[in-house]
């Protein structure tokens, strides 16, 4: 997210994990990203310089996959808090820092005083002094970046699996972020929230239709706010309920999703509320025909 307020140094805030940078200076990123991992986004912070990260509990969900990725920023020596989703809307990182609340903080973030109901200002002026503001730059940093792009791009094609359901060929995908252009025409079932930097990507890569976590909906619907959007781009999008699935985990969508939210392009092909995502794939069948 570009913007021109004024922000602390060294405080960055994006509205999508899938945007920061390997050439990232800045230590402290504000992110309206759910707080959902597996060790992958920790691991992509790290490779960007990130010290500190506030993020989304997402509704926090089934077996608490909302703010899984607290353990993995711990591990990965990240100070991490997750804002509470009906303080801020996912996808939406000024809103993130205008008005998030921390719900849940991993232990670097309570041994830097940080506790649950400290809003997101607070939290980063109890840190500012004790994050390096500092990142060192590698003489060579140009060509590691770009062979860090290629990188991540081989990586990111083995993040994504193709499958079949009754017939109807299917991209599966932990985050939403990880498609590229090869997806266009996809339909994607994926472990990402349903907001609106989620949609972007979406449409970006031109997807035929989305199945998204619903991210317990959230501030102002920001966890389904993608989903008319979409619709007016042409694209069928679904969410589903944030405890039938665990956001961040696309298989998980595919096997266990229920839908809590369809548009209107979903509903003209009799897809609807509490079905299955297998189910509604079978509707889409005639979508792919067209």
């Amino acid at each position: 997210m570009g913007n021109e307020m004024e922000l602390p140094e060294g405080v960055i805030l994006l509205d999508s994990l899938g945007d920061v940078k390997p050439e990232n200076t800045s230590p402290i990123l504000v992110c309206a990203s759910h707080c959902g991992d597996n060790g992958t986004l920790a691991r992509k912070l790290k490779n960007g310089h990130v010290k500190a990260v506030f993020l989304n509990n997402a509704g926090i969900g089934k077996n608490q996959a909302g703010i899984s990725g607290l353990k993995h920023y711990q591990a990965g020596r990240i100070l991490a808090c997750a804002v509470d989703h009906n303080s801020a809307e996912i996808g939406v990182s000024i809103d993130t820092w205008e008005s998030g609340i921390i719900s849940h903080t991993n232990a670097m973030a309570e041994d830097a005083g940080i506790t649950a109901g400290d809003s997101v200002k607070d939290a980063v002026a109890k840190i500012i002094n004790i994050i390096p503001m500092s990142i060192p730059v590698n003489q060579n940093s140009e060509s590691i970046t770009e062979k860090n792009k290629e990188n991540i791009s081989k990586v990111e094609l083995k993040k994504q699996t193709q499958t079949q359901v009754d017939g109807v060929n299917i991209t599966v995908t932990n985050s939403i972020t990880f498609l590229n252009e090869n997806n266009s025409g996809d339909i994607v079932v994926c472990g990402s929230h349903g907001g609106l930097s989620a949609g972007e990507y979406a449409q970006k890569h031109h997807v035929k239709a989305v199945f998204f976590n619903d991210a317990g909906i959230g501030k102002n619907d920001a966890g389904i706010k993608s989903l008319e959007h979409l619709n007016d781009a042409g694209i069928l999008a679904c969410a589903v309920d944030c405890m039938s699935a665990e956001i961040f985990n696309g298989n998980d969508t595919l096997e266990n999703g229920i839908i809590t939210v369809c548009n209107q392009l979903a509903k003209t092909r009799n897809i609807k509320e509490k079905m299955t995502v297998k189910e509604a794939i079978k509707y889409i069948e005639l979508l792919q025909e067209k």
